[in-house]
């Protein structure tokens, strides 16, 4: 009976194991959120953007089809905009060649289904620490292959009438320098505006009366495992603590709103679902 026992505990420990590294980084779910933006024109209420972080193509089982079901969400969500939040694939800071190869491997891989990202005002990007590992130039002119935008702490103005309102993009925290004011440093300081910056750590480099509305953020994956009563143990971020590896950062200066990404490095996620996030915009 011991024996038994020890058979079937090996069994369902094997089934859990499964479980957790070939099928929970694979399933994609959509998450919705309102976020207040004060000053925000009536215009703007209700603007949509769909954020997709961390593509880490090659990551998961199937990783075609995981980054055609985030197309299909972030589609299906008739978004006004996307914005794809950093590191594409996969890559090792000390392994430029391995790096190399796998980035030349996964880019084209999705080049297609990218391509097919609709929004009224199109698709904005900006660069993570995995794309400068490979080469940062080339990526960004991937990127602009897919039909996407590329931010380098630089502004997009999106346009409602009169109405308008700010998209910034920062560079990479580890890897870049970011302009303490967002990327926005051109725009009337009565205009709204959204930051997207890859690591959310990013906001510690703006400056303390820089506009910053909100901020979008990935890079710490959820945590990828996250355990009861005690959160996250890994986030790869300073600001996030066990509790925030992905939502709202009560910690953060500014409002600031973390995503748990699309794919990962190591294929395993323990109650931290990928997701395609979906924002509103409402007015404060």
């Amino acid at each position: 009976m011991q024996l038994i026992a020890i058979v079937l505990f090996a069994l369902a420990a094997l089934a859990c194991l499964a479980y957790v590294t070939l099928v929970t980084p694979g399933a994609l779910r959509r998450t919705r959120i309102d976020a207040p933006i004060a000053g925000l024109a009536p215009e703007l209420e209700g603007y949509t953007i769909a954020v997709l972080s961390d593509l880490h193509y090659g990551g998961t089982v199937a990783p075609a089809s995981l980054i055609a079901r985030a197309v299909s969400l972030a589609n299906d969500s008739s978004p006004d905009l996307v914005v794809l939040l950093g590191d594409y694939a996969l890559s090792h800071s000390h392994f430029r060649t391995m790096s190399r190869w796998l980035y030349e491997w996964a880019l084209p891989r999705m080049t297609t289904s990218l391509r097919s990202l609709r929004a009224r005002d199109g698709v904005l990007a900006i660069l993570g620490n995995h794309d400068y590992d490979h080469d940062a130039t080339k990526v960004a002119a991937w990127l602009r292959t897919v039909g996407a935008r590329v931010l380098v702490n630089e502004c997009a103005v999106v346009a409602r009438g009169s109405a308008r309102l700010g998209i910034g993009g920062v560079d990479d925290w580890t890897h870049g320098r970011i302009d303490p004011a967002g990327g926005c440093a051109s725009l009337a300081p009565d205009i709204p505006r959204v930051v997207l910056s890859h690591n959310p750590d990013g906001v510690l480099e703006l400056a303390p009366g820089a506009r910053a509305d909100l901020v979008l953020a990935g890079h710490t994956h959820g945590g990828q495992i996250v355990l009861p009563w005690f959160g996250a143990p890994s986030r790869h971020c300073t600001l996030c603590d066990a509790k925030s590896a992905s939502g709202w950062v009560a910690r953060s200066p500014v409002p600031l709103y973390v995503t748990t990404g699309v794919g990962v490095l190591i294929p395993l996620r323990i109650n931290c679902p990928a997701e395609v996030l979906v924002i509103r915009l409402v007015r404060a």
